[in-house]
């Protein structure tokens, strides 16, 4: 009779080896917080786009815990505020993120709406301009768009026009919306 090498091992020896071959090293697995604080950011949004605050809320707290110096998680702070009204937290948690990185097109594109929102039309045209400024930033037509949206809200028809020339040049079917949006 022909043994093979596997028949002579005991069967708990072999067993043994089976289960160490299943371990994984956690040890080397590196928890990117920043990473983290994003997704979290991203489920909040979610929440909060199917109204389920309370959801949107625990995300953004735990985003707030994984990153409390990332700009993003006090972007979208600021957003969840804005979104119930809450006017004073919004504006702090807009200028916050501005603080962590002014350079961040979108969320000075973003307090310019906030602000054009709270009737302060100048305040908001400059945060429009720091966004169209902002190297890597490239939604310049959703920028134009607002300021004319503001101009517009403000009754100031020379910014009005200025900047849907603007948005004509670069997004042409969104300036025609806007403008049978306005009429």
């Amino acid at each position: 009779m022909k043994f093979t090498l596997f028949s002579k091992i005991r069967p708990q020896f072999l067993f043994v080896c089976l289960l160490t071959a299943c371990v994984s090293d956690t040890q080397n697995a590196v928890f990117d917080k920043q990473q983290a604080a994003k997704a979290r950011v991203d489920l909040a949004i979610g929440y909060l786009n199917q109204q389920d605050l309370d959801q949107a809320k625990l995300n953004l707290d735990k985003a707030l815990s994984y990153a409390p110096d990332y700009y993003l998680v006090h972007s979208a702070l600021a957003y969840f505020y804005q979104k119930q009204g809450f006017v004073e937290q919004a504006n702090q948690s807009y200028l916050t993120a501005i603080d962590l990185n002014e350079n961040q097109g979108d969320v000075r594109n973003n307090y310019g709406v906030f602000l054009c929102g709270q009737g302060k039309f100048e305040q908001a045209y400059d945060q429009f301009q720091h966004a169209l400024a902002s190297t890597h930033y490239y939604h310049q037509a959703d920028t134009f768009e607002n300021i004319a949206l503001c101009a517009y809200a403000q009754n100031n028809q020379t910014v009005y026009q200025e900047n849907l020339a603007q948005l004509e040049k670069i997004a042409p079917e969104r300036a025609l919306q806007l403008k049978s949006a306005v009429k």
